[in-house]
């Protein structure tokens, strides 16, 4: 359901991740982890910096992704060095974000899929924070836990409802999302 997947923690991922925690990248606060959907109870709110923006036709007809982001290329090689090291094949990349969730009285997001077409979901924990994981829904609603450790990288079919815990009080939850085919 939920496969780890191994980093090879290159020293191109180390400087990345140096820059991502440090005070360089600018982070955008966000009221809801979700799009378009309209949660009944108070979403988690946290902080993103898109490096791909989905395809969304309803935003001016726009199908294709837009690269928003000076750091998606250094982004993007981390996600080939860690799929390569892995032997994972993608053929297109869909959406790739930077994720910063700090402590909330929200326990839990709304669940969710994050794009309406056939997809993986590769989620890379860039931080260290205690609770905090990602939850993945199985066929029966069975609720499957992910690690959430530093340096860990999780991959589930896209297809699967999701969401995540808030982290520890004083703690970030520091995570790059992608999803590709």
């Amino acid at each position: 359901m939920i496969n780890e997947l191994k980093n090879p923690l290159t020293e191109d991922y180390k400087q990345l991740k140096k820059i991502i925690l440090s005070n360089e990248i600018s982070w955008h606060y966000s009221s809801t982890t979700t799009i378009n959907l309209n949660p009944k109870n108070k979403d988690m709110e946290f902080f993103s910096h898109v490096l791909l923006n989905r395809p969304d036709p309803t935003d001016n007809g726009i199908k294709v992704p837009l690269v928003t982001s000076a750091y998606f290329e250094k982004c993007y090689l981390i996600l080939e060095q860690i799929l390569d090291f892995n032997n994972i094949h993608f053929d297109v990349l869909y959406r790739m974000n930077l994720n910063l969730t700090l402590h909330s009285s929200v326990k839990e997001s709304t669940p969710h899929i994050d794009l309406p077409l056939k997809h993986k979901v590769i989620i890379i924990y860039l931080s260290s924070f205690e609770e905090g994981r990602t939850i993945v829904l199985d066929k029966n609603n069975k609720k499957i836990y992910s690690e959430a450790k530093e340096d860990n990288i999780i991959m589930f079919d896209g297809k699967l409802t999701h969401y995540q815990q808030s982290p520890a009080i004083d703690d970030k939850r520091v995570v790059m999302v992608a999803n590709f085919l």
